[in-house]
This record gives structure tokens, sequence and C-alpha cells, in this order.
């Protein structure tokens, strides 16, 4: 009826962002830092596809970055799901009221496939 995917209630930016942490760390810091940079590309993806957030809100809320830099968040993580078995079970966690799984011991890294930084 709302048009959001969570249902009556949005999940708020700020659960989105403390379930991701309590699993692959702060992602709300300054900086690129390999770790906090995945788990702000995983909690923006939830932002926008589980808790309907628009890119730019999303971009206030994580610092100020341009609604482009979410943009490139959420097909990256697109692309992660799409190649990673263990990264597709973020949206099946997800729906389970924003749980998201354990990446830290797994393939996934913060560099993009041809060994990048994103």
């Amino acid at each position: 009826m709302f048009g959001s995917k969570a249902g009556i209630w949005r999940l708020s930016l700020e659960q989105i962002e403390a379930t991701v942490a309590d699993h692959l760390g702060r992602g709300r810091v300054r900086g690129n830092q390999p770790g906090p940079c995945l788990s702000r590309q995983v909690s923006m993806y939830l932002a926008k596809n589980v808790g309907g957030w628009s890119t730019t809100r999303i971009g206030r809320f994580y610092n100020g970055r341009h609604h482009t830099t979410v943009l490139h968040a959420i097909g990256k993580i697109e692309r992660l799901r799409r190649d990673d078995e263990s990264v597709r079970r973020v949206d099946r966690g997800a729906e389970g009221g924003c749980s998201v799984p354990e990446w830290r011991d797994s393939s996934v890294s913060a560099s993009s496939p041809d060994g990048a930084r994103d």
C-alpha cells in the first residue's frame, strides 16, 4: 500500500547500520578503509532494497556521500551477490529482521574482482 518493502514501519537507517555493524563493523566512519567500506556498502544496499530509502537520504546519513556513491555501493553488492553464495544470504537474512550473515572470515573482500579498491 505505501510502497515500502519493510511493511508499515520502515526500518530506520540507524537500525540497518547497527545490525550490519554487529556483523561487519561500523560503516559510518570517515575514509575508505576496506573493512568499514564493505560494511557501509552492505548497509547502503540494505537501506535501499529492504528499507526503501532514497539514495540521496542514504548518502546524507553516511557522512554526506553523494547519491552516485550510494548507487555504486548498491551495484557492487548486487555483483557480489550474483557471484558469491555467501553474499546472496544478505537478502534472506535481512527479510528475517535485518540480520546479516557473517562474512568476516569468508572470501568477500572490500576490493573489486579486478583488485582495485572501491
